[in-house]
């Protein structure tokens, strides 16, 4: 990131000290990329797996940490490890052919003593001599078509996850994301950054500001009419928030998309880590992911089927776990199941002709629920007599695990209290 931005990456000996933020977005998005490759890996039967990485604002490769006594790698680093570890790990597992991971990065900076410094990361991590390496010295939009044209030739469909950390939320406009799930519909994920607090800090109704929203296609959140002026924007926070959810998932052109909130200590900001992609499995896994970190994550919704996730660093030294409205704590999943037990029968009564597909299709998007919470609370629903969960050949689930995308939701009339 440019220094300008916050980073100063001038010093090869000295590189900037890592936000506490940033450490955790990197566990997590390492945490996924070892569950993706797990699970795009699992027939053993596959020896080769090729994917495309693309870390759009790379940075310079590695930090100082916060003591400043340690040297700690950056994203493109920690991406290139963590893919070798799974390639390790996938071999361990007693395969008859040996399994290679055929990754190909496109790391992009725009500063170029960022660039200096991350060649030299990569060359101090001995990783400078990987092929399948290609650094830009450039604005992101700039090589972004570039770096497609040279995707598409290699593959007709490929598989891409873009790492796009840009530093507050003008680098990647929404029409830009929709225009990558158009070009890769089925294999293209995404984790991007999205400062909120960079964004609301300084909306108004100016004319200056208002332009800028409209160069990335969010003006509308402004029309609001509970945001008709000043006093009302800077009251309105948390409304502000859900309008920019509702705006950024509209425009994004991807079929699932999980909000991650981060609070940085440094700035005290707010960041969404958005993860987008286009199958519910992918959705799957990045909320597993979330679960099992088991860190403190914030957001300001309910329990069940409308809720946006967050971490927030500050709440590691505070005891009271009340103090924010949902977070990954150890009756969490209680919390969950409960929740979802009241909302699914009401979210059910609009029409009698769900499936379990339907239901997770329209309502994951706002729920911190996994695929196995909602199975979960559907059988218990149906052992409570408040719905049936029935095989397309009309038998009710014998249980949670067995019941499938294809299993019609049939809600009863019966009164019913839920212990």
């Amino acid at each position: 990131m440019p220094k300008k931005k916050g980073y100063d990456w001038s010093d090869i000996a000295n590189p900037p000290v890592l936000d506490s933020h940033s450490s955790v977005k990197h566990e997590i998005i390492c945490d996924y990329l070892r569950r993706y490759i797990a699970v795009f890996t699992k027939n053993p039967t596959i020896d080769r797996f090729r994917i495309n990485v693309i870390d759009g604002f790379a940075g310079g490769g590695r930090y100082r940490s916060p003591a400043g006594s340690d040297i700690l790698p950056g994203s493109p680093v920690l991406l290139m490890q963590t893919m070798k570890a799974a390639e390790a790990e996938i071999n361990s597992a007693g395969r008859i052919k040996p399994f290679v991971l055929d990754a190909t990065y496109f790391f992009v900076e725009i500063d170029f003593e960022a660039v200096a410094q991350l060649r030299f990361a990569l060359t101090e991590s001995g990783l400078s001599s990987e092929k399948n390496v290609h650094i830009f010295h450039n604005d992101f939009l700039k090589v972004l078509p570039a770096i497609c044209n040279e995707i598409k030739s290699k593959s007709r469909q490929p598989r891409n996850i873009f790492i796009l950390d840009q530093y507050g939320y003008k680098d990647v406009p929404p029409p830009v994301l929709r225009q990558l799930f158009r070009q890769f519909p089925s294999g293209t994920e995404v984790l991007l950054t999205f400062s909120t607090d960079s964004l609301i800090n300084y909306m108004s109704t100016k004319s200056s500001f208002v332009k800028a929203l409209e160069r990335l296609n969010l003006e509308g959140i402004l029309k609001h009419p509970d945001l008709q002026s000043s006093i009302e924007i800077k009251h309105s926070r948390l409304l502000i928030e859900q309008l920019l959810y509702d705006e950024i998932q509209s425009q994004c052109g991807a079929s699932f998309y999980t909000p991650f909130f981060i609070v940085s200590r440094k700035s005290n900001r707010a960041y969404w880590l958005i993860h987008l992609s286009s199958h519910p499995t992918a959705r799957n896994e990045m909320l597993l992911t979330h679960w099992q970190s088991q860190n403190a994550f914030e957001h300001h919704g309910a329990d069940g089927l409308n809720m946006m996730l967050g971490y927030d660093p500050t709440f590691e030294a505070i005891a009271d776990q009340r103090t924010f409205d949902f977070i990954f704590d150890d009756d969490a999943d209680s919390r969950v199941l409960n929740a979802l037990a009241e909302d699914i029968p009401e979210f059910l009564s609009a029409s009698d002709t769900f499936t379990v597909q339907d239901l997770i299709f329209k309502t994951c998007n706002r729920s911190p629920a996994t695929l196995a919470q909602y199975k979960h609370a559907l059988f218990r629903l149906q052992q409570a007599k408040i719905l049936q969960v029935l095989t397309v050949t009309g038998k009710m689930r014998r249980s949670a695990n067995s019941i499938s995308f294809e299993d019609r939701l049939l809600v009863t009339n019966q009164l019913y209290f839920m212990l």
